[in-house]
């Protein structure tokens, strides 16, 4: 038996490490940044004829892929005054979550009804329940299973999918935040935030009864996103990773490591599993029993060097891939390795703060990709100086240098390096010293905050202050989600 368990198990190390390796070669991009008005993008779907919709904060963008690839500010269409969060398709009907609806102060949350009417999107109805925050859906069948956080799931049969009617619900205490929903079959699998996964019985959709789960003493990370493929069950789990399941069967979770990157959303791009990161896209192979990680792409920061997070994808015909990333939506075209030729500039560091001394950080450039990385010119603002100006790295080679500062100036801007990265050119890597904000070494002031508790028993909210001075000795995090 000893001998049989080590044979197998060599068996399966072997088949993972022949997973053949992928390549993500850019296609183009959508830049929602334009004159059109700003979108923050956060997911986008593929509908067939190379063309995508786009979400985000402030509409609809209906695409053509191809006329991307010669102008990226274009669009066919664009159905404002929706703050949409992800989309589903079914027929030539668009169910589209939205972050709010309603008048001024969001009143409902809900999901909008959209019908694709050849170059237009149509906005047929909204529909919401008052109180509850509807969030992410999935379709099976006739039926539309939406979360709704901690109010369990809601079950809308679509038959006539302009207007929705909503014809079952669980809301279960055991459920802590539902936000995505997987249906395979007469079962249901619910992402429910730090609750884990949850199974739910659907074989009468108006009648959905809670199975089993996991709670928030067995779960692991934070459950954003669910899909299921082959009688196997995957759960994105935050910083958690990337968790597997065979089926229902609770006790067969498996975690794949993201490196601590957030992984948020999920689509299929064939039989490939794509995973959206918050630092960039991941894909996975799964025919191996446990994920293996095949390609990826780093998106979060491009360009001027702004803030970027990659929390939606999509997919769409011809192995395209649709990562929205909030400043833009980049398309990608998913093929093996041994076809790709482009090269694909990646950065050890993306932002560096210098103390107020002068002082050299060590910063690697490597080439990730199948081509020659041509790194044509390197540019600092005034008080860094590069030890680097440029050159050739063959696939896979990597160069180091430092980046230094004077000691003297105040800086904010980047070092930019131009090179022949199709979507990365010129690569940001941001540098700041002397700011008018606390830097690295230099002593900080004395300040009160007010401090928010929730109790987990009695769900009451207590209200006290933080003084920095009272926490000497203590290790003290400041988490910033962002600002405006």
């Amino acid at each position: 038996m000893r001998f049989l368990a080590v044979l197998i198990l060599m068996l399966a190390t072997v088949h993972l490490a022949c997973a053949a390796p992928m390549t993500l070669d850019y296609v183009c991009r959508y830049n929602c940044q334009s004159s059109q008005g700003v979108d923050h993008l956060l997911t986008a779907i593929g509908i067939g004829n190379n063309r995508a919709i786009i979400a985000g904060y402030q509409a609809l963008a209906l695409v053509d892929i191809n006329s991307l690839i010669s102008d990226p500010n274009s669009y066919i269409f664009r159905l404002t005054g929706l703050n949409a969060r992800n989309l589903y398709l079914h027929g030539n009907y668009v169910f589209v979550n939205l972050n709010a609806f309603g008048s001024a102060g969001a009143s409902a949350w809900g999901f909008a009804v959209v019908r694709i009417d050849g170059d237009t999107l149509t906005k047929v109805k909204t529909v919401g329940e008052s109180g509850t925050l509807l969030e992410k859906m999935c379709i099976s069948g006739n039926y539309l299973y939406v979360t709704a956080h901690s109010r369990g799931i809601r079950v809308f049969d679509i038959t006539n999918p302009a207007n929705p009617v909503q014809v079952g619900s669980l809301d279960d205490p055991r459920f802590v935040d539902c936000f995505d929903i997987a249906v395979s079959g007469n079962t249901a699998y619910v992402a429910d935030g730090a609750g884990g996964l949850k199974v739910v019985d659907v074989s009468n959709p108006a009648s959905p009864v809670y199975v089993n789960g996991e709670d928030l003493n067995t779960a692991v990370g934070t459950a954003q996103s669910v899909t299921v493929r082959d009688g196997k069950v995957y759960l994105a789990l935050g910083t958690g990773g990337l968790a597997v399941y065979d089926g229902g069967d609770l006790s067969s979770r498996q975690v794949i490591s993201t490196n601590g990157a957030f992984a948020e959303d999920m689509a299929w791009v064939g039989d490939y599993l794509a995973v959206s990161t918050y630092p960039g896209i991941r894909i996975f192979d799964v025919s191996g029993g446990l994920p293996t990680l095949v390609a990826s792409d780093n998106s979060t920061r491009r360009g001027s060097g702004t803030l970027r997070i990659c929390c939606g994808v999509g997919a769409a015909e011809n192995n395209r891939v649709l990562v929205a990333d909030w400043n833009y939506t980049d398309i990608y075209e998913l093929k093996p390795a041994s076809q790709s030729t482009q090269a694909d500039i990646n950065g050890s560091q993306q932002r560096i703060r210098f103390p107020a001394a002068q002082t050299t950080q060590l910063v690697t450039l490597s080439n990730n990709g199948r081509g020659n990385l041509n790194i044509s010119s390197v540019s600092a603002p005034s008080g860094i100086s590069v030890n680097y100006s440029g050159g050739t790295l063959a696939p896979g080679q990597s160069t180091s240098f430092g980046i230094t500062y004077n000691g003297t100036s105040s800086v904010s801007g980047a070092v930019q390096f131009a090179a022949n990265d199709p979507d990365e050119n010129p690569l940001p890597v941001q540098v700041f010293a002397r700011t008018a904000n606390l830097d690295p070494g230099e002593p900080a002031v004395d300040f009160t905050l007010p401090l928010q508790s929730r109790d987990p028993v009695t769900s009451q909210w207590t209200e006290t202050s933080f003084t920095l001075s009272q926490q000497r000795g203590k290790v003290v995090f400041f988490n910033v989600y962002g600002s405006w």
